[in-house]
């Protein structure tokens, strides 16, 4: 069992990590929350620097951030605790925007930019625009050149669907990049988040992927042979900033309460995702066994087929719908089932209400069992699509015809990511 245990951890440990999750997460947070009446006609909320909402509010943060690390010691099992010296102390703090996001253990250098990105229905114009560099931190922009940014500038007003949607995007502007010990700079050493269990080291975002990723529902087996699998912590995020809307709403900073509010939505938005709920979809464990017994005697070219077919899979439909909801955008087919998708209420009461349990067991565990059927559905998708003359490679998902199967399990996902988005902005909003 020894050998076979560490077979199959091998077998798993070269699984890739995608950077994003359904991608722009801005444009379906504002398509899902314009079916909420409560942010969709809030009042409009004013721009407020992080250094004007810590200085106000420091002192009560003190109580709400050391209240929350008690709450992860106690409920979340093998959490790896925040260094004390870590605590945010707002009379100690001489960079207070350093010390809060070392507080929360994420990486200090993000560019925490005043923006907003362009979404449906809205119009920017006379705003500057901002280039991806300005509000990412990442050296290779790649597909984020494609999004639109404006500045915005403390003392502005804005809508509330704006400000909430545009955050949500942004925990992969860099926030959980370079936390692990063995990743580049500083903080890594400090966070006490141990060595990186799993990701692509070929890409600089891969870091994060241990906080876009719940593998909550794994056979024993895997676990067993695979421990790092369950080293996951978008609980802890979820958690963290959820919490911190609900202070800040409170305390009388809507601006950063939607702020807030969209970076805790986006890590439940991830785990609807079935590729971020389950390590090898379409691979059942007798065929995961003898994949691990093939690569502990050195026959490592089912292992390796097996990694690049789940890469492949994952980033092919991500493209797949990124393609498809930009062009329904673009021609404004209000009438499309995928856009009717983000706003459909009809399944939000089918759920419980949001706490803190639901993300491991209603979000990811939904995705979870919706991942082998969504896996097959990619697979036939892949099968039958030819590339057509004239496309490269960039564009040719957007020229396939769309496949019904693939259509309809993508439409039930996106129900999914709209009615756990509004569920969890009910629980948090006052």
């Amino acid at each position: 069992m020894k050998y076979l245990a560490l077979a199959l951890g091998l077998s798993l440990a070269g699984l890739p990590s995608a950077a994003l999750a359904w991608s722009n997460h801005a444009l379906g947070t504002a398509l899902a929350l314009a079916a909420l009446p409560q942010v969709k006609d809030a009042p409009p909320v004013r721009v407020e620097s992080l250094e004007a909402f810590l200085e106000e509010e420091g002192v009560a943060l003190e109580y709400v951030l050391d209240e929350q690390e008690a709450f992860f010691r106690d409920h979340l099992p093998d959490y790896p605790a925040r260094p004390d010296d870590l605590r945010w102390i707002p009379s100690h703090s001489g960079d207070p925007r350093k010390a809060f996001l070392m507080a929360l253990r994420v990486n200090p250098e993000i560019r925490l930019a005043y923006f907003v990105q362009a979404l449906p229905g809205m119009d920017w114009r006379g705003r500057q625009p901002l280039e991806a560099a300005d509000v990412l931190v990442f050296r290779t922009l790649g597909l984020w050149r494609e999004w639109r940014f404006f500045q915005v500038k403390p003392g502005d007003m804005l809508p509330a669907l704006a400000v909430v949607a545009s955050a949500a995007d942004e925990p992969d502007y860099g926030h959980d990049i370079n936390l692990f010990s063995d990743n580049p700079g500083e903080m890594g050493a400090r966070y006490n988040f141990g060595t990186q269990p799993f990701g692509d080291a070929r890409f600089e975002y891969s870091s994060q992927a241990p906080f876009h990723i719940g593998y909550y529902h794994e056979d024993e087996i895997i676990y067993r042979a695979a421990p790092y699998l369950a080293r996951t912590y978008p609980e802890v995020r979820v958690y963290q900033y959820l919490g911190l809307a609900r202070f800040a709403f409170e305390s009388g900073h809507p601006y950063w309460g939607y702020r807030f509010l969209g970076w805790g939505l986006h890590y439940i938005q991830d785990l609807t995702q079935p590729y971020h709920a389950k390590a090898v979809p379409g691979q059942a464990m007798p065929r995961l066994l003898w994949i691990a017994l093939k690569a502990a005697v050195g026959l490592d070219d089912d292992r390796l087929a097996a990694i690049e077919q789940v890469a492949n899979r994952h980033t092919e439909v991500e493209r797949y719908q990124a393609d498809w909801l930009r062009r329904l955008l673009r021609e404004g087919r209000n009438d499309s089932p995928l856009l009717r998708a983000y706003a459909d209420r009809r399944t939000d009461g089918d759920y419980p209400p949001f706490d803190g349990e639901s993300l491991r067991r209603v979000v990811s565990r939904e995705a979870y069992e919706a991942a082998d059927d969504f896996d097959a559905r990619i697979a036939h998708w892949l099968a039958g699509g030819q590339a057509q003359p004239g496309f490269s490679q960039g564009n040719q998902l957007a020229s396939l015809p769309d496949d019904v199967q693939l259509d309809q399990a993508l439409v039930r996902l996106i129900r999914h990511f709209g009615s756990h988005s509004r569920n969890a902005t009910r629980a948090t909003l006052p």
